[in-house]
Parts: C-alpha cells; structure tokens; sequence
C-alpha cells in the first residue's frame, strides 16, 4: 500500500513540473479589515444618553460585533460594550450606539469604538469626549 501511495505521488509530482514555461498563479484571498469611515454623536441631558453612530466599510462583507468603551479622566476604564452586530453580505452602512452617563460621575470621559469581523479583524479606532456636568 506504501508503495502504491509513494508511486502515486511520484506521478502527481511529474505530472505537475512537466506543465511547460507557462507561470501558474495561484491567487490567495486576504482578509480586509473593516474600517469606520465616520462618527457621529450627540448627549442627550433628558435621557442621561450619548446617542451616535459610526459609518464602515467592510471589504470581507462580514462585520460581526461592535465594541464601545468608555475611559474617565484618569484613566479608568468604566464601561465596555460588545455587542453583536452579526452583519454578513454588507459592505457598508450605518451602525447605531449608544452610552448611559446616568450613573457616572461629573468628569469628562472618552469613548473608543471598534468594528472586528468574522475572522477577528478588528477595525481602526475612533475615538471622541463627551462631558458629564
């Protein structure tokens, strides 16, 4: 049975060098990662809401979640959100989002987003303040 297997894979081999001059290309898929073309916001002080969206591009056709966090002053990470988007077969559009600021404290905050699709491409990060008075 080696034999035969060995024997098989040494045709195979000759078969495929003796193609002639001709260049065989071989065209390997890359992963694009998604990209947020735009960001918009605005706080809303009756419901305590920053209220936006980001515009994107997904190449691959497969944006998957959405991650949100929010940093205070000092540095602290005090909210992170991801959620699932589950967008295949889009290549673009508007996604919405929003950050409860009722229960932070008076202090200016920022926000990062972040787009990653279904082969775990993550987006570029865009980033932006907002204040609590």
């Amino acid at each position: 049975m080696k034999k035969l297997l060995l024997g098989m894979l040494a045709m195979m081999m000759l078969v495929m060098t003796g193609c002639g001059d001709d260049d065989v290309v071989v065209v390997v898929p890359v992963a694009a990662p998604p990209t947020i073309t735009f960001l918009e916001f605005s706080k809303n002080p009756a419901t305590e809401l920053v209220i936006g969206s980001v515009d994107f591009i997904a190449p691959d056709f497969d944006i998957d979640t959405m991650t949100v966090t929010v940093i205070d002053s000092r540095g602290l990470e005090v909210a992170r959100s991801t959620t699932l988007i589950n967008l295949p077969n889009v290549v673009t559009g508007t996604i919405p989002f929003s950050i409860d600021y009722f229960n932070l404290l008076n202090d200016t905050y920022t926000f990062s987003i972040f787009l990653t699709d279904f082969n775990g491409s993550i987006s570029n990060q865009v980033v932006d303040v907002f204040v609590v008075p």
